[in-house]
């Protein structure tokens, strides 16, 4: 086991997932120190912000372009019947920004960093985040539920925090605040702190599981209760035996992403006894998300608005196709998707981007001497995503080839025959059939 020394530092990077207009927060309980004056009662709260260069005004100066920000938090209680109760802590911080050239402080992809710590009692609380333009006076403001962990049991772990960046040789990091991680990137790190008054053995599980949606709620479990079929939420697992001493202990982990879809996961680490009772748990939610949106775009116009064949209705196709020219049949085609951003004023339109990488899986997967997403298991997944569960049975002398697939979370099952034994499967029972019900 290593033990670091970690600082926060301000930087500028890159990120082309910010949203626009926006700034980006995110919020860890670790345990506080002995400083004087601190309660050991309470928790210590890093708050961290990403503000993009481009959300606030630069002036014109002999040292440079320069912009200066206010952000204040302001900390509320909320009660165990759900109702906001006092104001408890509110701290108010400064940051100064300076590039060299007017095109720098138009980018969209540049930001920057603060870090302010709270010290807070364990329970919930509503974070009020306000950021105010110095030079515009123009006021931003997120709030967001924040659960503020006890850190006080003998074997405690911090909130897990993400990583942008990690310098091995000064041991400093940078917090992946925006809890997103491209597709292309092939792995992640993870930072979190675990504390032990006490001296012994125990076992430390990370585990990461792709979140299923199921209604309104999404849950980070399997949901297949059945021993026999494979557990296809896991998507990583690793589990060590170390012994801990008295201690703060700091714990970097890469994580692989070799098997990871486009989807929202959740990374869990477990402390336990060796005897494996439980001592400590803490949750992480994340997302995985498309890098390749703009090139399937950019690559062929034409194919993407006949790619949306399974998402527009054809008088809407039409009235894209019979653009008068390039431009114009860009514009429609972009405005038919802006009208379906579940979140309007940002970069990401995820509805558009979550269309396009299934069509991008199917072509990767099923395509043959078809298109992968016009053949029957590529319009299955572009409509419903990946499904739950796959079963395949292969070639035999008394059946066919044939493909189970299995929506837990929309009750239905689509089988798929290759009858003509290439790999050709067809959807044995239209979609909108009864009798794909699971139940």
């Amino acid at each position: 086991m290593m033990v670091f020394v970690v600082f926060l530092i301000t930087a500028t990077t890159s990120n082309a997932q910010l949203k626009t207009g926006d700034f980006d927060v995110d919020v860890v309980s670790v345990r506080a120190g002995s400083k004087t004056g601190v309660s050991q009662k309470n928790t210590r709260v890093d708050v961290y912000t990403r503000v993009p260069t481009s959300q606030v005004s630069f002036i014109n100066t002999p040292n440079g372009f320069t912009a200066g920000y206010e952000l204040k938090l302001n900390a509320i209680e909320i009660s165990d019947d759900n109702r906001l109760r006092n104001l408890v802590q509110s701290k108010i911080w400064d940051a100064n920004l300076v590039v060299n050239s007017y095109a720098e402080t138009r980018l969209d992809d540049k930001f920057d960093y603060t870090t302010q710590s709270v010290d807070l009692k364990p329970g919930r609380y509503i974070f009020e985040i306000q950021l105010s333009d110095k030079n515009s006076s123009q006021t931003y403001l997120r709030s967001m539920p924040v659960t503020v962990k006890d850190l006080r049991s003998n074997v405690a772990i911090s909130d897990i925090t993400l990583l942008q960046s990690y310098d091995e040789v000064k041991y400093t990091i940078v917090p992946r605040i925006t809890g997103r991680v491209g597709s292309e990137e092939g792995g992640f790190k993870v930072f979190y702190e675990l504390y032990s008054d006490g001296e012994n053995d125990v076992v430390i599980t990370q585990e990461v599981r792709r979140s299923r949606e199921d209604g309104a709620a999404i849950k980070a479990v399997a949901l297949n209760p059945d021993p026999t079929k494979p557990d296809t939420d896991l998507a990583y697992s690793k589990q060590e035996t170390v012994f801990l001493n008295r201690s703060r202990s700091q714990y970097i982990v890469t994580v692989p992403m070799d098997d990871f879809k486009v989807g929202t996961y959740q990374i869990t680490v477990s402390v336990s006894e060796l005897g494996g009772g439980p001592l400590a748990s803490a949750e992480r939610r994340f997302s995985v998300e498309w890098s390749g949106l703009t090139q399937h775009i950019e690559g062929n116009i034409d194919e993407a608005i006949a790619q949306m064949e399974y998402v527009a209705k054809k008088r809407e196709l039409s009235f894209i196709q019979e653009a008068s020219n390039d431009v114009e049949r860009y514009q429609r085609f972009r405005s038919f998707w802006d009208k379906r951003d579940p979140t309007p004023g940002t970069l990401r339109n995820e509805r558009m981007e979550e269309y396009y990488y299934r069509i991008a899986s199917a072509n990767r997967n099923y395509g043959g001497t078809d298109d992968g997403w016009k053949t029957d298991r590529g319009f299955v997944l572009v409509r419903f995503g990946e499904p739950d569960f796959v079963r395949r049975k292969p070639h035999s002398f008394d059946y066919e080839p044939y493909e189970v697939w299995e929506y837990q979370r929309i009750g239905r099952q689509f089988i798929f025959v290759d009858k003509t034994g290439f790999g050709d499967y067809e959807l044995l029972t239209p979609i909108w059939d009864e009798r794909t019900r699971l139940y």
